[in-house]
């Protein structure tokens, strides 16, 4: 989950120093019997901190609207991730989660190639 973060569909989630992980959703909603290709349901599943998981948050967002700051794209990457990214960053301080900024990049950071 944190590689989706770090170089994935969820890197705008990352909240600089508290390691969040996370898996993005987007599904098109079914209208009257048949997917709708512009009604979208969003989300954004992550855990913090990767390197000892406390916390899970889920954003759900329910037809996001496509806007300029987006490039007018509606997938969950750039509205649901930063969403978290936000959550993330204003709520761990109140939960006693300290960032861990200035480090050396964790196990979970570094760049590693594919062993088979």
């Amino acid at each position: 989950m944190r590689e989706n973060v770090l170089r994935g569909s969820g890197k705008r989630a990352n909240a600089e120093g508290y390691r969040v992980g996370g898996k993005t959703g987007t599904a098109e909603k079914v209208v009257n019997g048949r997917y709708a290709r512009h009604s979208l349901l969003n989300s954004f599943l992550s855990v913090f901190p990767t390197d000892d998981p406390q916390y899970v948050v889920l954003i759900t967002l329910d037809e996001p609207q496509r806007v300029e700051a987006t490039n007018y794209n509606s997938t969950a990457g750039v509205n649901a991730a930063p969403t978290v990214g936000k959550v993330v960053a204003r709520i761990a301080p109140i939960l006693g989660v300290p960032p861990k900024l200035g480090e050396t990049a964790s196990r979970f950071d570094a760049k590693r190639s594919a062993t088979y």
